[in-house]
């Protein structure tokens, strides 16, 4: 069976519809925040079943879908209601609520498709129904959705979900994982429309494995991103899921190339030679460039390093903001071309889900915090230690949400 095809030929026009990562990097107006439905939402791990071969499913048409697509599309809704009928490979909580379901007529719907790390993803749009999927190269597996017209509760994998962003320093040429850690951000998402993040100074002096304690920022070009992620777990204790890294012109790709410009709120006027910033207060949009010396300003700027990783969790709540206005149908298309500018050791399914979970989530309840700490000195070099107080924060994450 043939994966579906790439669509990173599809003109400029059409990726700046396309959304923003994780993953990967600001403030946002309130306009931009999706409503939260009222339906209770799974938080139970996942576990799927195995697929039947042969079935009787209702006719439906799904525009941009490939047909053994369509095929586990229709599976799903002949199941409604029917524990006997043969079903797709999907999470078993989400099965068990579909047999409770009382069955409803479908007729056609709409799908975007793309490519990540080698694996199929999807997203199929029936009615108000979504549907998350995904091709490890056999047949499509059913990870998520919301399913509105069975009042099926949604479902974007078990939560709380843990994520590492980093910004490597890697200048032009250099490999973005084998360099030092510019940028280094935590974020939680609950699955109930709740979240955080909370940056890390790239100069916190910290245990390394292997190395004894140094700035954490070199915890990556020591060691690579195993080593740099088992620092990060070490010092916070949380279950962090995976990373996720990009560098300087892969950051700038991302929004130029793919989201567009950003919504930011500027705190005060910057003019920052060394990061190439010359930003007026206020609220505005920022293009790569301009956004990339935003997160950059740290000599010039009232907080110095503490400043600098607040305004890139700025950008990152910004982005988050710009693929909320989209909405699931950006992601197959974005994830396929952001992963030439991307080392990360999560799955297309990890990040198709934690994706559409943020999408979901309140940006209000988001909140953007730095970790605790005071500068200082090691021998001659300047550091930053972290304080008691950071241990608190780490534990208020741990639930996914810093709110509460």
């Amino acid at each position: 069976m043939s994966l579906p095809m790439s669509h990173s030929t599809r003109s400029r026009a059409s990726r700046a519809l396309i959304l923003g990562l994780l993953l990967v990097i600001a403030s946002c107006s309130v306009d931009a925040s999706p409503t939260l439905t009222p339906r209770p939402t799974f938080t139970t791990t996942s576990t799927t079943i195995p697929r039947t071969t042969t079935t009787t499913v209702p006719l439906l048409a799904i525009d941009g879908a490939p047909e053994d697509l369509v095929e586990e599309i229709r599976r799903f809704y002949a199941a409604a209601g029917d524990p006997s009928a043969p079903a797709p490979v999907m999470p078993e909580i989400v099965l068990t609520a579909l047999h409770d379901a009382t069955p409803v007529t479908v007729t056609s719907g709409t799908a975007s498709t793309g490519q990540f790390k080698g694996e199929g993803v999807a997203v199929v749009e029936v009615g108000a129904d979504s549907f998350l999927v995904v091709n490890r190269g056999e047949q499509w597996e059913i990870v998520g959705g919301d399913w509105p017209s069975l009042e099926i509760p949604p479902y974007f994998g078990p939560s709380p979900r843990l994520v590492t962003i980093v910004g490597s320093d890697a200048r032009p040429g250099q490999a973005i994982a084998a360099t030092r850690a510019d940028s280094i951000h935590f974020v939680g998402l609950d699955g109930a429309g709740g979240g955080g993040i909370v940056g890390l100074p790239r100069d916190s002096f910290v245990p390394v494995p292997g190395y004894g304690r140094r700035k954490i920022t070199e915890s990556l070009a020591l060691g690579g991103p195993d080593v740099m992620q088992q620092a990060f777990t070490d010092l916070t204790g949380l279950p962090l899921e995976g990373y996720v890294i990009t560098g300087f012109a892969g950051f700038q790709a991302l929004l130029d190339g793919i989201l567009g410009a950003v919504p930011v709120t500027v705190p005060f006027a910057i003019s920052d030679k060394a990061a190439k910033a010359n930003l007026s207060p206020g609220e505005q949009l920022l293009n790569g460039a301009q956004a990339l010396s935003f997160a950059r300003a740290r000599k010039t700027v009232p907080g110095g390093d503490f400043a600098r990783s607040k305004h890139q969790g700025v950008i990152m709540l910004g982005a988050l903001s710009v693929l909320q206005a989209q909405g699931f149908r950006a992601l197959p298309q974005f994830m396929e071309l952001a992963e030439p500018h991307l080392v990360t050791s999560l799955s297309a399914e990890q990040i198709l889900t934690f994706a559409a979970m943020a999408i979901r989530s309140d940006l209000s309840a988001i909140p953007n915090i730095v970790a605790p700490g005071r500068p200082g000195s090691a021998g001659a070099a300047s550091v930053v230690f972290l304080s008691e107080a950071a241990a608190g924060v780490w534990a208020d994450l741990a639930d996914g949400n810093l709110s509460g």
